[in-house]
């Protein structure tokens, strides 16, 4: 298996590329992921949150915006400079930065203040995690460690694409077909591969300077290992643009409003 730190040394590479096109958040992040996470998070003001693996701190900023305490942090320590560059001294002040690799469970251990056999630590209200654990090589340290960092009670709300529809090896079709003597445009995604995890390399920008790893997990290893470190699901939503999107692109999901391109689960 791939290392973390290859995986890492990627991310610096291309971080720039992704924070001039995403900056506080694209149109799949601000229709579909932002919204469904800030639902299932509920209320954050006055309460301490981590966002993990936050990339350039756009849902961090969002978080302060809302009157969370906010620590983030992002194994790109290219990426982190590039939130704290956007992080401004007003709500944003709120928000705490730091570059930790998302399976060193012992360094996770150190956002709460406490040490790595988990009889000291400072407990968080929440946890996101937002469109990065296929990311990670494993995510068993980064559950294992928000099980220990949350408070009673607390939540880990996160998202990923959704395996079963949009992963590396998942193609876009467009194609005309014929109903009842008449023509239409029917757009689709074909897949001939799910239920084995695997690695691949993936652009999840288009023309990004080289793609990344990403590791495609089916929904069932994904949940066993949030089971697997003491948690159990209480949400789980498939968002997906509405019927009527506008999108001059064949390939874009809203041709495809059927289709839910990511899952966002709540945890406790």
């Amino acid at each position: 298996m791939r290392a973390m730190t290859d995986t890492i040394a990627v991310w610096d590479r291309i971080a720039a590329f992704w924070d001039d096109h995403i900056r506080e958040g694209n149109d799949f992040q601000e229709k579909l992921i932002m919204p469904t996470t800030d639902r299932l998070l509920g209320d954050v003001a006055g309460q301490r949150i981590i966002d993990a693996c936050c990339g350039n701190g756009n849902y961090a900023r969002r978080l302060a915006a809302r009157g969370a305490k906010v620590t983030a942090f992002d194994g790109s320590g290219v990426f982190i400079d590039h939130a704290r560059a956007r992080t401004g001294t007003g709500t944003d002040a709120e928000i705490k930065y730091h570059v930790i690799d998302a399976t060193d469970e012992a360094a996770l251990m150190t956002l709460g203040g406490g040490n790595d056999d988990g009889k000291e630590q400072s407990p968080f209200d929440a946890i996101v995690c937002s469109m990065a654990m296929m990311d990670l090589v494993t995510i068993d340290p980064l559950l294992r460690a928000a099980r220990r960092l949350l408070c009673l009670g607390g939540r880990l709300v996160f998202s990923v694409p959704h395996p079963a529809f949009n992963s590396p090896r998942s193609r876009s079709v467009a194609e005309m077909v014929s109903e009842n003597g008449r023509l239409r445009q029917r757009f689709a995604i074909a897949t001939d591969s799910y239920l084995a995890p695997y690695e691949d390399l993936s652009q999840g920008i288009v023309n990004q300077p080289e793609p990344h790893p990403m590791f495609h997990r089916p929904i069932g290893v994904l949940l066993k290992s949030c089971f697997d470190a003491g948690f159990i699901v209480d949400a789980f939503e498939e968002p997906a643009f509405p019927e009527g999107t506008s999108s001059k692109s064949v390939f874009s999901w809203a041709k495809r409003p059927d289709l839910p391109p990511a899952v966002v689960v709540r945890l406790r």
